[in-house]
Formats: structure tokens, C-alpha cells, sequence
């Protein structure tokens, strides 16, 4: 299957942040931006809407360049590219999650060596733990497993846990043939499941993006 790239250029950053904008905003998070509240909150009686207590504060941890510093350490330099993802590919990535996939497209942060070795993939992505959204970011080996796992953003105010060493280091090694669910091969944070599932469906999600675009070796040349 191909898939359309665009190397990083001043257009390139500009049509991916449009594009990333209208695949990760939907109307919960505008509501969300506009109010400070999710948008089902609306339609719910004054006393079961959340409080800002609830909701919590925007927490930053790392930077883009530091996330993919922290993840591929041995890298001399990253090259961006934007993958537009076709109807066929997310209805094969759909299949495959178990998830509806609504992306349209894949931002990957190619980290090469000093001597222009492939090291891996970083993938920035967002996914809602209980009331927004998580930034965190994937880092894929050239072996197609997970190198190493960092939170930039959390904006709970419960379950900054998974944020930890401890906890990410679970993901290190696994792949597309790993489940990568509480309780089968990940341990969960008592009071934090909702944040541990969303960065579990994330990193599937990078998992199966990945493997779908580079798993050709002709592909990953590109």
C-alpha cells in the first residue's frame, strides 16, 4: 500500500498542523477549550458536571525536541514527515484495533544516526484519558517495537502516575503482536485506568500506523 509523504518544509508544517488540528479537535475538546468543561457536561444536571478540581491543570513534563531526545538518545537528527492515511488504511487499522480510526493522517519523526543508520519513528499523539486530552509521545525501533514511551502534557488532575519511568517502561519491546491491555500485559494505576487505556490505545494505534507504513523495507526508504 502506498502512502503519500511530505518531507518537513515551511507548507509541510503548516498543512500538518491544520491537518493534526481537525484530526484530533472534536466537539468535546472545542467545548472544552471554550468552557474549560467537557461537552457532555451540557446535557448533565449542574450537580454531576465536574468541578475544576476534577477537571485539573494543564501539567507540562518535556518538549517535542526533549521527548525525542529522552526516546532516541543516540540519534544525530530527526526528519519529519506527514503520511496522509486513506480511506483503506483506516478501515484496516480500524479493523485491527477494534476502535474506529478517524485520523487522516500520521506525523512521524524519522531519527537517524551519525552515519545515517535508521534508529526508529516518534510519533506525537493525543488520545482523552477521563476529561482531556494526554500528549504523549511513541518512539518505534527499526525493528518495529516500542523503544520508549514519554507524557509531555497531562491535564487530569488524578493519574499524573503514568507519566513515570516505572510505568512506561512496560511498553519497551512490545509490538504489533502484543496486546497491550490492562491486565494482560500491563499493570494499572489504581485511580488512573481511564489515562492508563488511553495511552494504551495510543500506542497501539502508533504500533499498527507504523508497521502499516514501514513495514516494507522500500517503504521506509522514503
Amino acid at each position: 500500500m502506498a502512502f503519500p509523504s511530505m518531507v518537513d518544509d515551511p507548507y509541510c508544517r503548516t498543512a500538518e498542523r491544520v491537518t493534526a488540528t481537525v484530526g484530533h479537535v472534536t466537539m468535546g475538546l472545542l467545548c472544552l477549550c471554550l468552557t474549560g468543561r467537557p461537552a457532555q457536561a451540557e446535557s448533565l444536571p449542574a450537580e454531576s458536571m465536574p468541578t475544576d478540581e476534577q477537571i485539573g491543570t494543564v501539567q507540562v513534563y518535556l518538549s517535542e525536541p526533549q521527548a525525542r531526545t529522552r526516546i532516541f538518545p543516540d540519534a544525530t537528527h530527526f526528519e519529519r514527515r506527514v503520511h496522509m492515511i486513506d480511506s483503506t488504511a483506516r478501515a484496516e487499522t480500524s479493523e485491527r484495533l477494534g476502535r474506529r480510526v478517524v485520523d487522516d493522517s500520521f506525523a512521524v519523526y524519522i531519527a537517524r544516526g551519525a552515519q545515517e543508520e535508521l534508529l526508529g519513528y516518534a510519533a506525537l499523539t493525543e488520545e482523552v484519558g477521563k476529561y482531556r486530552p494526554i500528549t504523549f509521545m511513541v518512539g518505534v525501533g527499526a525493528d518495529l517495537s516500542i523503544q520508549e514511551v514519554a507524557v509531555l502534557v497531562y491535564r487530569e488532575s488524578r493519574g499524573g502516575e503514568v507519566r513515570r519511568t516505572r510505568f512506561l517502561r512496560q511498553y519497551r519491546g512490545k509490538d504489533g503482536e502484543d496486546p497491550i491491555r490492562i491486565d494482560r500485559d500491563i499493570i494499572n494505576i489504581t485511580g488512573a485506568t481511564l489515562s492508563v487505556r488511553a495511552l494504551n490505545y495510543g500506542v497501539r494505534k502508533t504500533l499498527a500506523l507504523t508497521e502499516l507504513i514501514y513495514r516494507d523495507p522500500l517503504t521506509s526508504r522514503r
